[in-house]
Order: structure tokens, then C-alpha cells, then sequence
């Protein structure tokens, strides 16, 4: 029988909240999945546990659209609601694959891609610090005092004085060398960076004259890459119009794969309007829910490259129609990822079902423990082979992940 049992929990304290979803059925069966993390997120799922009780697992979609219309007086339009839904979309997706003995991409209409290419998140030079759900600076037991001293610790990242570390073109040429080393072909780095960063509380305004060091980054970046190596940068929905402008307008000439984010999410019309008047590509997508979200943007060609992220974007079904929708229109796509092992492994394998696949992003070059969570290293060379083992194709280590739990949270209970 494939009647759902249980649903619980357990969240890894790592450069963000991992939190884990575990599914069993009646008859033992077991499936894995990872949200996004949120503010409350394990409150949520453990609410919607009693309703996925007793259902058929079979039924992933009806499921999932259940949950959704329980929580719709919640706001399941969008919000951290979807967080929720989509660790418990991915952990059936895994639970049924499974129970039929098949890899998660051949339950998806089978694979484009026999490996998954994986960038490289590089940050700005340094590791990133320890974030917790508020995007909160902390220390954790795993981190070094070198990492943690380039932020305030309590402070949120965003607030204009929480990273106190200037940029050293040094040590961002010597990030890429390390990361190509490792086997990446594709890296990406943030721009939004103290002395990029508006430094006025509640501004969007970069500071005068700062695309100036826009430009030597990206200079010693590409410099210290190499020609084979294709670069990104992240600006994290920081700025406003004109600075984005700017900011843009400095990249231009420049071959690189994306500028992600400069304005804020809800500004659909100020992107639509900067992709026309630049050259640079622009990338985003990471804070919109389910395909409506995306369907501006992708109906106006204000994205060069789309980048869902499936632990918060809705489920496998959304993010596929994005997906096909991103195709249609001859558009890229890169999944934002800063998941563990877990959802790593699920957004590989299903992407790897996807045609215009570019990259999938991992976020955790500076977790020591990410491989170990799963028994072993999932990332080859800048890349995740799908086999033909079933589910997502790893299985996590329940010592490792209870040693790095965070805590105050439920593990499995």
C-alpha cells in the first residue's frame, strides 16, 4: 500500500537552513525531499502533516493541490507556504520513484542530459557566512572565525552595515582558481558587495562611481577564470532602477552568462523595461511562485536565463510548465539552488530532463559536511551523473545529518 504514514522533519544548521522532509507510507516505504528555508517553515509542514495522512502517495499532484487549497485562506498564492509544498512535492516525487525501483528523471519522460552541469556560487571571494532564516548572521559550530568576522553577527544581510569585509581583487581571483581547480567550467559571483551596496538605510541607490569596481571584479574574475570558463554575477534584488541601469550598462561588453536580480522581484515592469535597454543579459527568477509568477517575464523576453528555485517554487509540475514555457521561447534556464545534498540531488535530476538546461547552482563550497550527509561525493568534476539508481539517487545519512542538526528542531519526529 502506498497510504502516506507519516510526515516529519529535520533541518541542518549549514550556510542556510536544510530542511528535510521524510515521507513513509504504511508499508515502509520512504522518500526524501528539501525546502527552501523560511521563518516557521517546520510549523508549517507539521500542519500539514494530518492532512497528507492516509492519502494515496500515487497521488502527488492531487496531494499537493489538497495542501494548497487547505492553506489558501494562509496566502497560497505565494509566500513561504510554497517552501512547504515543494520539500513535500519533492519527497513524493523520490518516495514513489522508488517504490517502482526507477530514477526520478525516467518518472519525468526520461533525460536530455546523462550529467547535470553545476556552477559554482563563489560568493565574493570568501566563504559565506552562516544565514539563518531571517537571512541572520550566525555562528555555527562548523564555521571558521575568519569566515564569520566579515559579518556582524545578529545582523541581517542586508542591512548596510552587516558585512564589514572589503573586496580584495586578490582573494576573488583566487576563489575562481580554486573553484575551475575543482573541476567548475561555470562560476558565479555577487556584485552587491560593500562598496556596491547602498549604504543608507531603506536605499536602493548604489553609491557614485561605484561601477568602477564592478567592473575591476569582473575584470579579475574573468582574468584569474579563464577563457573557457563562463561567469555570472548576482545582485540580489538590491537596487533600484536607475542604479541597476548603471550597473548593467558597466557589464555591457562583457561575455557573461547572466546578471541576476538587480531589481526587486515585484518591479516585473522595471525588468521588462531594463532588459530593453541593455546588452547584458539578466537572470531571475529564484523569489516568483508557480508558472503564473514567471509568465511576464518569460512572455516578454525580459530573461535571458530563468532561475526557479524548486525548493520554494511550487512543485516538480510548476517548474517543469516553466520550464517547457522558457523553452518555447528559446530561453535558458538555470535552477537557483542552495540546498544540501538532498535537494541538490532532486533539482539535478529534474533538470536533467530538461532540454534548455544551462547550469544548476551549488551553493555550499564551504559546508564541510555537504557530501557526507549522503555517503559520499555527489558533485564529479562540475558535475552530478544521473544513474540509474532509483528516487534522486542518493540516500541520506541519518548519523550525519542528526550530528549537524540545528538546535531547537525536531528530528524525524
Amino acid at each position: 500500500m502506498s497510504m502516506i504514514k507519516s510526515v516529519s522533519t529535520a533541518v541542518v544548521a549549514a550556510n542556510f537552513d536544510w530542511t528535510i522532509v521524510r515521507i513513509e507510507t504504511m508499508d515502509g516505504q520512504v522518500g526524501w525531499g528539501e525546502s527552501f528555508f523560511a521563518p516557521g517553515l517546520t510549523s508549517i509542514i507539521r500542519a500539514m502533516a494530518p492532512l497528507m495522512v492516509g492519502q494515496d502517495a500515487r497521488n502527488t499532484d492531487a496531494v499537493i493541490a489538497r495542501l494548497r487549497a487547505a492553506a489558501s485562506g494562509a496566502g497560497s498564492v505565494g509566500g513561504i507556504i510554497h517552501n512547504a509544498l515543494s520539500g513535500i512535492d519533492a519527497a513524493l516525487w523520490d518516495l514513489n520513484a522508488r517504490v517502482l525501483g526507477v530514477p526520478l528523471w525516467q518518472m519525468l519522460g526520461g533525460r536530455f542530459h546523462e550529467s547535470v552541469r553545476v556552477y559554482a556560487d563563489c560568493h565574493s571571494g570568501g566563504g559565506l557566512m552562516s544565514l539563518g532564516p531571517m537571512l541572520d548572521i550566525r555562528p555555527v559550530p562548523w564555521h571558521d572565525d575568519e569566515a564569520v568576522a566579515d559579518g556582524v553577527v545578529g545582523r541581517s544581510l542586508f542591512d548596510p552595515d552587516a558585512e564589514t569585509g572589503k573586496i580584495d581583487l586578490d582573494l576573488l581571483a583566487d576563489r575562481a582558481r580554486q573553484a575551475v581547480r575543482r573541476g567548475f567550467d561555470a562560476l558565479k559571483f555577487d556584485l552587491d558587495v560593500p562598496g556596491l551596496v547602498p549604504t543608507r538605510a531603506g536605499s536602493r541607490s548604489m553609491p557614485v562611481g561605484a561601477e568602477r569596481l564592478a567592473r575591476e571584479m569582473v575584470e579579475a574574475i574573468s582574468s584569474a577564470a579563464g577563457p573557457e570558463v563562463e561567469l555570472a554575477f548576482d545582485l540580489h534584488w538590491r537596487y533600484d532602477m536607475a542604479s541597476a541601469a548603471r550597473l548593467a550598462g558597466a557589464l555591457e561588453g562583457f561575455p557573461i552568462l547572466w546578471l541576476e536580480d538587480p531589481l526587486p522581484p515585484e518591479n516585473v515592469a522595471g525588468l521588462i523595461s531594463l532588459a530593453r535597454t541593455t546588452s547584458t543579459p539578466l537572470g531571475g527568477g529564484e523569489n516568483l511562485i508557480g508558472h503564473r509568477g514567471f509568465a511576464p517575464l518569460l512572455e516578454t523576453g525580459a530573461l535571458a536565463v530563468v532561475t526557479p528555485d524548486l525548493g520554494k517554487v511550487g512543485g516538480v509540475s510548476e517548474a517543469r510548465r516553466i520550464a517547457a514555457s522558457a523553452a518555447e521561447r528559446g530561453l535558458a534556464v538555470a535552477p537557483h539552488n542552495i540546498a544540501g545534498p538532498i535537494g541538490t540531488a532532486f533539482a539535478a535530476q529534474v533538470a536533467a530532463t530538461w532540454p534548455n538546461l544551462l547550469a544548476l547552482e551549488f551553493h555550499a563550497q564551504d559546508v564541510p559536511f555537504f557530501d557526507e550527509l549522503v555517503g559520499g561525493a555527489l558533485i564529479v568534476g562540475g558535475h552530478i551523473a544521473m544513474s540509474d539508481r532509483p528516487g534522486i539517487g542518493v540516500e541520506p545519512d541519518l548519523a550525519v545529518l542528526r550530528r549537524w542538526a540545528k538546535p531547537g528542531e525536531e528530528f524525524f519526529a
